[in-house]
């Protein structure tokens, strides 16, 4: 047993809405063969998946598999095959139980997977890492026949300081998307796209202070030439102390470059008291949501309780 996250949430949300979830729950067990071999897979809600919009409908909430892959490890680099986590740029290698925040507008918005069937194989040499992951792009069957690329390039200092940049491309056909009501970069779901992305981002946590900065740009190819283009990012700032912690978010996203008032932004500052282990958080998250050509009374609290049994950051 390696891993046990039980982390529901109540959320407050305007003008009148309010909710329980069990949100990022999860268990994980990892078997070892050897010194070289291990599996692992971790059960939750199929949510944590993360299916991009652009194919799904809607997102599965029933419990299910969300990791389960075989991993192999030596000097000469890392593989794993399955149902893999994708760890696209700083967030998206981030487990549920290290986020301060719930994820950014880039996956909220669904642009990015959290998980998916594919290969994977990465190095890591004097603090430089890459990996390189081949996957599915629809979480589970592959209708299309089309496959998705996905890499990181980096390098990190014993956890104090990791810089790098992220890419993603691949491509989409009528056979998986009819039907679903993405409107990312303007696309038409009714035809091919070819899709590319790309991420720098840089994390800074040399003691109590932690920061994190990403800036994403991607764009849609359709009938041979660019149709569309989207932008995104966040800034984070924490102040973590072993029993309670402040931050702050800015983040943003443009889903289309080309079309007006639809940009997306949201301000959130939060509070965090803490067990002497670590092993209990409550959090308290209040944000702020703006969107460009409408004025909607959207706005939330956000009350999350995180719990785990396993000890990751005795002080």
């Amino acid at each position: 047993m390696t891993d046990i996250l039980i982390k529901p949430y109540f959320l407050l949300k305007e003008p009148q809405e309010g909710e329980f979830q069990l949100g990022d729950t999860s268990f994980q067990v990892t078997w070892f063969l050897e010194n070289q071999f291990s599996s692992k897979l971790r059960l939750g809600s199929k949510t944590l998946r993360q299916q991009m919009g652009r194919y799904s409908v809607q997102r599965e909430e029933d419990i299910g598999i969300v990791e389960g892959y075989a991993q192999y490890a030596s000097v000469y680099g890392q593989a794993r095959f399955g149902m893999i986590p994708i760890s696209y740029g700083a967030e998206g290698s981030m487990e549920e139980r290290q986020l301060f925040f719930q994820r950014s507008l880039l996956y909220k918005q669904r642009i990015v997977p959290l998980r998916d069937l594919g290969f994977e194989y990465s190095v890591q040499h004097r603090g430089w890492y890459s990996d390189l992951k081949v996957h599915n792009g629809e979480g589970e069957t592959n209708p299309d026949g089309r496959m998705w690329m996905t890499a990181n390039w980096g390098w990190k200092d014993r956890n104090k300081l990791k810089a790098g940049i992220a890419a993603m491309t691949g491509t989409t056909k009528p056979s998986s998307t009819t039907g679903v009501t993405d409107t990312l970069a303007g696309v038409d779901v009714n035809k091919e796209a070819k899709w590319r992305m790309g991420t720098a981002f840089i994390q800074w946590f040399p003691s109590e202070w932690k920061t994190l900065l990403e800036f994403t740009m991607g764009e849609l190819k359709q009938d041979k030439k660019i149709e569309g283009k989207f932008a995104g990012g966040h800034v984070d700032v924490m102040y973590d102390t072993p029993r309670w912690a402040v931050m702050a978010r800015w983040d943003y996203l443009n889903p289309d470059s080309d079309a007006s008032n639809d940009l997306k932004r949201e301000t959130s500052v939060g509070f965090i008291l803490k067990n002497e282990s670590q092993t209990s958080q409550l959090k308290f998250i209040g944000t702020k949501i703006v969107e460009d050509g409408q004025k909607i009374a959207n706005d939330e609290f956000r009350l999350v309780w995180q719990l785990t049994p396993l000890v990751t950051d005795y002080k």
